[in-house]
C-alpha cells in the first residue's frame, strides 16, 4: 500500500533509485519536485555597528531602485599625543582600506561629504519585556535609520574614483583642522590628546561620511580595524626636522554603524511595506534577497508535512534546499552574496533564529554557468519539523549571510516554476518494501 502511495506522488521529474541494502529490502526513493513557495519580505530597521564594515556610496540596481550607505563613527589618538614646541605640523590625511566587496559600477566617479557631529552618539539600548525580536535587533546598538545631528556644512568633500580591488583610497582632510589639533596637543591643558576618551567625550563628537547624492556609482565596504587618519608632522631630533606620524583610530567598533537607504520608486517592490511580503507570481517569478536594505526570501513548504504525515512508514534520509541565482543576472561588478544564512519565521514575518545547516557559500559553474548556486543541507530542520506536533513546516527566511548592515550585494532568485532557474527542495526517503 506504501509503495503505491509513493509511485502516485512521483511525476515524469522525479528520479527513483531502488537499492536492497543487506538484504532487509529497504528502497530509497529521490525526489525534487516538493513545492517551495517563494516570496519577497522587507525587514524592519535592524542593527547595523560592530559588524567591522563601513560601508559607503551610492547605486542604483535596475530592478530594486536606488541604495546608499552612509557612516558613522568616533576616532581618538591611538596613543598619547604631546607634540613638543620644537615640532612642526604637516598634513592630515584619512586612509580608508577596502574589504574588496562592492556593488556597482566603480569606472564612475563618486563624492564624498564627511561632516562633524555636533552631538554625542549614544546607544539605543535593547527593549525589556516581553517583546518579540528580530535575530538581528539583540542587544544594544545602533540601526540601519539612525542618525545623529552634525554641522551644515561638510568638513571635506573629495570626489575619487573606488577601486576595490587595491588596497585603500586616502583623503586629505583639511590643513586648518589638522593645525588646530597639532596647536591643541602641543598646549594640552584640558589633557585631550593624553587621553583618547576625553578626545572623544568632550572635544570631537565622531564623524559622518555620507556619499553626495548627486553622484551615483557604486556602494564598497571598508575595513574598520585597519582605518585610520593619519597626522603628518615634524619633530626635532638632535637638531634635524625628522618626518613623523600620530593616528587617530576608531575609538569603539561598537560605535562605528551604516546608515541605509534606499528609494524603490518604479519597481515592482515600490509598495513593498515592513514585515510584509510578495509572492512571486507577481514579480515575474523572482523573488529577492538584498542584506543592507532588509530585503529577505520567504520560503513556505506545503507539502512536505502532509506527505510523511500520510506515509507515517517513510524514513527521511537526507535533505538539500538548492539555490540559483537568476542566469545572468550577476556580472562581476553585482555578485550574489559569498554567503546566505536560513532563520525560522513565523506569521509575523520576524527572523527568530538561525537553524541548524542554514548556512551555505555559494559555487560558481565557471564553465557554463548552469551550477551556480547554493546548497543547504536541511535534514536536520526536516526531520525535527516532521516528527513535531505541527500541521504544517515553519517557514524559513533566505537572508545574506553574517550581518544585513555590511554589505548590499543582492540575489535575483528563479522560483519553482521559473524558465531556467529553480529553487529545489531534494529529499531523499527509504520505505521498507513487503
Amino acid at each position: 500500500m506504501i509503495v503505491t502511495v509513493i509511485m502516485a506522488c512521483e511525476d515524469p521529474n522525479t528520479l527513483a533509485v531502488s537499492r536492497v541494502f543487506s538484504g532487509n529490502n529497504l528502497q530509497t526513493i529521490y525526489s525534487d519536485t516538493f513545492s517551495v513557495f517563494t516570496s519577497t519580505v522587507q525587514l524592519d530597521t535592524f542593527l547595523t555597528n560592530n559588524t567591522g564594515t563601513m560601508l559607503l556610496g551610492r547605486y542604483n540596481d535596475d530592478r530594486l531602485g536606488h541604495v546608499s550607505s552612509s557612516t558613522y563613527f568616533q576616532i581618538g589618538p591611538a596613543s598619547t599625543f604631546l607634540p613638543d614646541y620644537r615640532s612642526y605640523f604637516d598634513s592630515l590625511v584619512m586612509v580608508l582600506h577596502y574589504n574588496h566587496t562592492f556593488s556597482g559600477d566603480t569606472t564612475k566617479l563618486m563624492k564624498i561629504n564627511g561632516y562633524r557631529l555636533t552631538e554625542q552618539m549614544l546607544i539605543r539600548k535593547q527593549p525589556v519585556g516581553t517583546i518579540k525580536l528580530s535575530a538581528f535587533n539583540y542587544g544594544n546598538g545602533f540601526f540601519s535609520n539612525s542618525t545623529f545631528s552634525q554641522d551644515t556644512y561638510p568638513l571635506f568633500s573629495s570626489t575619487f574614483k573606488l577601486f576595490p580591488h587595491t588596497d585603500s583610497v586616502s583623503i586629505h582632510l583639511p590643513d586648518k583642522l589638522g593645525a588646530l589639533w597639532f596647536r591643541l596637543a602641543q598646549l594640552d591643558s584640558a589633557h585631550i590628546f593624553s587621553k583618547p576618551g576625553v578626545f572623544v567625550q568632550a572635544f570631537f563628537n565622531g564623524i559622518h561620511l555620507e556619499p553626495d547624492p548627486s553622484m551615483e556609482s557604486c556602494v564598497v565596504g571598508f575595513d574598520v580595524k585597519k582605518f585610520k587618519v593619519r597626522m603628518y608632522y615634524k619633530k626635532t631630533v638632535n637638531n634635524l626636522l625628522k618626518q613623523t606620524h600620530q593616528d587617530f583610530n576608531l575609538y569603539s567598533s561598537l560605535y562605528q554603524f551604516n546608515n541605509i537607504q534606499y528609494d524603490r520608486s518604479g519597481t515592482v517592490l515600490n509598495s513593498l511595506q515592513p514585515y510584509k511580503g510578495i509572492s512571486s507570481v507577481l514579480t515575474n517569478d523572482v523573488t529577492y534577497v538584498q542584506g543592507g536594505t532588509g530585503l529577505v526570501t520567504r520560503l513556505d513548504f506545503p507539502s512536505v508535512k502532509t506527505f510523511f504525515a500520510n506515509n507515517p512508514s517513510l524514513i527521511l534520509n537526507a535533505a538539500y534546499l538548492v539555490v540559483s541565482p537568476e542566469q545572468g543576472t550577476y556580472p562581476k561588478n553585482l555578485l550574489p552574496p559569498k554567503q546566505l544564512q536560513l532563520y525560522a519565521t513565523d506569521a509575523t514575518n520576524i527572523p527568530l533564529s538561525s537553524i541548524a545547516g542554514g548556512s551555505a557559500s555559494i559555487t560558481y559553474d565557471y564553465q557554463y554557468g548552469l551550477n551556480t548556486g547554493y546548497t543547504f543541507q536541511v535534514y536536520s530542520y526536516l526531520f525535527g519539523q516532521i516528527k513535531s506536533g505541527t500541521n504544517y513546516i515553519t517557514p524559513l527566511f533566505l537572508t545574506s549571510g553574517g550581518s544585513l548592515g555590511d554589505n548590499v550585494q543582492r540575489l535575483y532568485l528563479g522560483d519553482r516554476v521559473h524558465p531556467n532557474t529553480k529553487i529545489q527542495l531534494k529529499i531523499y526517503y527509504s520505505y521498507a518494501q513487503n
